[in-house]
């Protein structure tokens, strides 16, 4: 009896102990995952970090090397300047890319590092800065340029609306923005009547939809920052459709009579130059605004038109130059000045249209950086928007996955 006792004692002993060696393996392996999990985490994060050090080499110093040549001496300038190669194509093209770079050359899995830099109107979002798209801002052709985006976009100048009749949408939203921006307290008139909208037309408007005080926005007086404030003004937040895209009368129980209209709001941005960089703008919606591009708005053919010029300026980008050196083996080659665009664009562009180009990244130039950091699987990606001042990049945006 005494013998089965200790033989059962032993057993649920045995059991017990085995239980623990287990739970204490588990515990290890899991410990021993977390350990690298926060291993490999930091070691991509400092990787985004030596990103950052190397994007800011290059956006500081991409401006004092000289552009590309047939005749230079490249293995030589890569001894003296490691990044040349980057800021040439930086200064020339508006966009580099370095890496991916290996942190231990030696060591294949030590991770990589890779940074993006383009100039920030490359692509087709965020071009035309619309706080210089205003009355104030000593453009004469802000007007026809507006009609230019609303063509282009769908938005139709006169709109039957369900409360106030037929309205000239255009007026309002015009107006409502001069008035939003400006400095005075003055309502912009347009074809005799105020189309604008200042502070005491915000106050009668909240006052009879009872919107609540923290609710409440008035005139900015200024500069905007971010486009989503445009969702506040007269116009604007009545057919938001105008930024986000949408049928703006869905009113009409007829399908045929709705508007379809395209949102303006991936058009604009609210920094950077007056300008649009030739070289690294690829939106026909924003080209098509730029007087020399259009000729006359009013014309029932002005859109089709201005889109066929703007078309081939951005296929003149693949004609190689023969005025200058080139790199052949790439396909596509940036416009040095306005002669040069003069020259191998095939469609006629209008003279007035070089006040409204630049062909390099300048002071009031704004950046974007992407930097990936790479380690045993593992990724951790950083995005910025940046300016240079005062031998300074200074940092608008920086998000970290």
């Amino acid at each position: 009896m005494k013998r089965g006792s200790a033989l059962l004692m032993a057993l649920v002993t045995i059991a017990v102990l085995s239980v623990m060696v287990l739970s204490f393996s588990y515990e290890a392996r899991q410990q021993s995952g977390i350990n690298l999990y926060v291993r490999e985490r930091n070691r991509v994060m400092r990787l985004v970090d030596a990103g950052q050090i190397l994007a800011e080499i290059v956006l500081l110093k991409y401006n004092d090397v000289s552009e590309w040549s047939q005749d230079q001496e490249t293995d030589k300038l890569l001894e003296e300047d490691r990044w040349i190669l980057e800021k040439q194509n930086l200064k020339s093209y508006g966009q580099c890319k370095i890496g991916p770079i290996l942190l231990d050359e030696e060591n294949p899995e030590s991770g990589t590092v890779t940074v993006e830099i383009e100039t920030a109107n490359s692509g087709s979002k965020g071009v035309i800065n619309i706080n210089n798209l205003y009355s104030g801002a000593g453009d004469e052709k802000y007007m026809e340029r507006w009609w230019m985006i609303f063509l282009s976009h769908n938005i139709p100048e006169e709109l039957n609306t369900p409360k106030e009749g037929k309205i000239n949408l255009w007026n309002i939203l015009i107006s409502s923005w001069n008035d939003w921006r400006d400095t005075d307290e003055e309502v912009t008139t347009m074809d005799g009547e105020n189309s604008g909208a200042e502070k005491k037309w915000y106050e009668d408007e909240d006052e009879d939809r009872d919107i609540d005080e923290e609710d409440r926005r008035r005139p900015r007086n200024g500069p905007i920052s971010d486009i989503r404030e445009l969702g506040y003004i007269r116009g604007w937040r009545d057919y938001p459709q105008v930024l986000t895209g949408g049928v703006i009368n869905p009113w009409e129980s007829n399908k045929d009579d709705q508007i379809k209209v395209r949102g303006l709001e991936d058009l604009f941005t609210t920094v950077g130059t007056s300008k649009i960089n030739i070289n690294t703008c690829s939106s026909l919606d924003a080209l098509v605004t730029v007087p020399g591009v259009y000729e006359d708005p009013e014309d029932n053919n002005a859109l089709e038109e201005a889109q066929a010029v703007a078309q081939a300026i951005l296929d003149a980008l693949k004609t190689m130059p023969t005025d200058y050196d080139v790199d052949e083996s790439r396909d596509w080659w940036p416009f040095k000045d306005w002669n040069d665009l003069s020259e191998r664009v095939e469609e006629d562009v209008g003279s007035e249209a070089s006040q409204y180009f630049s062909y390099t990244a300048d002071a009031s130039t704004i950046f974007k950086v992407k930097i990936i950091g790479e380690s045993m699987g593992m990724t951790h990606e950083a995005n910025a928007e940046c300016y240079i001042r005062d031998s300074k990049v200074r940092y608008i945006k920086w998000r970290e996955d």
